[in-house]
């Protein structure tokens, strides 16, 4: 038979392990929670109605196109983060001094027409200030145009091989391009197909 000694013993190893078990399970809880409100008040912060085309003269087009996505305002400007006969140095630099908005829920970006597709542009670098400035919004890009003016020779693969860069950064590439054309600041029926198509990757 045990002593009381020996019982004691038992008794008070019994009481520290359910006392630490009872901890760890408090600590288990409160982190879970933690981790849920971060999640929630991240929703919340969101605002769905945000969704901005990014870019170059293109962009009021798509704009006109989407029923979800719209243009920062409606004049071309660093701070509209859109400007006619850009190319991506400028947009990375326009995003790089605007403000952080973690309100915004889906960031379209247009760019590349003007640069004639360089895979030595800086796409890396602009992906990243995207990220930086709009934190919680997911990143969709648009195929830029080609058949004119100093993009008359392009062809399709090197448009294609310019967008996989970006894929590479995590921004989904849509299906829609602008494509080759004479004139691609008329409103072509492409742009009817590229507006549903980013209506339909914004959530």
């Amino acid at each position: 038979m045990l002593s009381k000694t020996q019982w004691w013993i038992i008794g008070s190893v019994g009481v520290l392990v359910f006392g630490i078990v009872t901890i760890l399970v408090i600590k288990a809880k409160k982190t879970n929670m933690n981790t849920n409100d971060t999640d929630n008040d991240t929703d919340k912060n969101v605002d769905k109605n945000k969704n901005y085309i990014i870019g170059d003269s293109q962009s009021p087009i798509i704009d006109r196109n989407s029923k979800k996505a719209s243009l920062i305002n409606k004049t071309g400007s660093e701070q509209s983060l859109w400007k006619g006969s850009q190319g991506l140095s400028w947009l990375k630099s326009a995003v790089k001094n605007y403000k952080v908005s973690t309100d915004v829920n889906t960031i379209i970006i247009n760019i590349g027409t003007n640069g004639k597709f360089n895979v030595k542009d800086d796409i890396a670098g602009l992906v990243s200030a995207i990220k930086d400035k709009f934190p919680n919004a997911k990143l969709l890009a648009v195929k830029g145009s080609w058949g004119w003016g100093g993009n008359s020779d392009i062809t399709t693969s090197e448009v294609n091989k310019y967008y996989d860069i970006f894929k590479k950064y995590g921004v989904k590439v849509l299906d829609n391009a602008i494509g080759k054309t004479t004139n691609p600041h008329k409103n072509l029926p492409i742009y009817a197909k590229i507006g549903e198509e980013i209506d339909k990757n914004i959530t």
